[in-house]
């Protein structure tokens, strides 16, 4: 028998019956025309959704692909202006400029570089941890030599800012790629070096819950702005709006991706007292059932 209307055919539905003579039957072959129709229909129904599926993503792919190309774009015209100028201030009149000058616009040329290398490697980076396509290299390792090898790489953007650790000494090694965590936090630091003003306070602390140790850092600047604090997690969100910063706002939702690659959570809270802080969480254990080794 047919599946599907006068119109389409989705299939044949082929009945195999163990009294040939009550199929014929009037009633049994009714019975048989309506549950055909019926497959007919779900299979109809089941075909129109994975269609609707299909255009929803390619909707938001060409969505994600127009605010990617007009975030970067837009945070990539600045700097690429800099480099010009910069680039052809030296060609037309490097002979006749200091050589303070000079040094200031080659330093300009290369700080403005990294800025935009910075930027491209976190567009790929959030497109290789949301594909799957990052093995975690898990190993394990103290809290406070992951924040201490983040500052180290924030020290000199931190340098204006007052940086305090409270980490206890016999908190649990966690479960983790160092690398990512690195990034992570670094990411964090980051956000309090480009959005707080000098003087601002930073701190990290963590504490052992259950299976995950759950690390806070939080500052006493300006504080997260108006709305729903999930919302900077999104891709292209940024705390400043437009502002002078460079960056298209990937740095937090790399961080939830990071996060939730290792299985834990991460969320954006007001303080109290003003300022933001961020809390996630990263396993002090392989999984449930496993005990946990020494660590080296």
């Amino acid at each position: 028998m047919p599946l599907g209307n006068e119109r389409h055919t989705v299939g044949v539905l082929a009945v195999l019956p163990d009294s040939p003579r009550r199929v014929l039957l009037p009633e049994q072959s009714h019975l048989l025309e309506t549950f055909a129709s019926q497959v007919a229909l779900a299979i109809e129904r089941a075909h129109l959704a994975e269609i609707a599926e299909q255009s929803s993503l390619a909707a938001e792919r060409e969505t994600l692909r127009n605010t990617l190309l007009s975030s970067i774009s837009h945070d990539l015209r600045t700097p690429l202006a800099v480099m010009a100028g910069a680039g052809s201030a030296l060609a037309q009149h490097g002979a006749t400029l200091d050589a303070a000058t000079r040094v200031e616009l080659a330093r300009s040329i290369e700080t403005t570089a990294h800025e935009m290398s910075e930027l491209v490697s976190n567009v790929l980076d959030l497109v290789r941890l949301e594909s799957g396509q990052v093995a975690l290299r898990r190993d394990w390792q103290t809290l406070d030599d992951l924040v201490g090898t983040a500052l180290a790489r924030y020290r000199q953007a931190l340098a204006a800012h007052r940086v305090e650790t409270r980490l206890p000494a016999d908190l649990p090694p966690v479960w983790v790629d160092a690398t990512l965590i690195v990034q992570l936090l670094g990411n964090l630091f980051d956000n309090v070096a480009k959005y707080t003003p000098p003087g601002t306070r930073l701190s990290v602390s963590a504490v052992p819950v259950g299976e995950f140790v759950q690390v806070a850092v939080e500052d006493d600047g300006p504080g997260l702005p108006a709305g729903d604090p999930a919302r900077l997690f999104e891709k292209f969100q940024r705390g400043s709006g437009e502002g002078t910063v460079v960056g298209v706002g990937l740095g937090l939702a790399i961080a939830q991706a990071i996060v939730r690659a290792h299985g834990g959570e991460i969320e954006a809270q007001r303080r109290d007292g003003g300022g933001a802080r961020f809390v996630f969480t990263l396993p002090c254990s392989e999984g449930p059932g496993v005990t946990r080794d020494a660590p080296v």
